[in-house]
């Protein structure tokens, strides 16, 4: 079964994984890196409330095989605030 590596990208942070894991396919292992995202997700967000979050899916020579992407946005309108619609 191939090893492939998830390694995990939240702005300036890099966390590469050293050790990898076995999945049947690339898909699964993709389908493993989208599930990943959302739990790094809940993590308050920067002050722009804006995070880019990405998981990219490589193999044992380390090529790049997928690249998988959460952009999280979180804008407030405080000028709205009070107004009846």
């Amino acid at each position: 079964m191939p090893r492939y590596f998830l390694d995990f990208q939240d702005g300036e942070i890099w966390l590469k994984d050293e050790e990898g894991q076995e999945y049947e396919s690339l898909q699964e292992a993709r389908d493993a890196a989208i599930a990943a995202l959302p739990d790094i997700g809940r993590e308050a967000p920067p002050r722009d409330g804006k995070r880019d979050f990405a998981a990219i899916v490589r193999d044992e020579r380390g090529t790049e095989l997928c690249t998988v992407r959460l952009n999280l946005v979180a804008k407030c309108y405080p000028e709205r605030q009070g107004l009846d619609h």
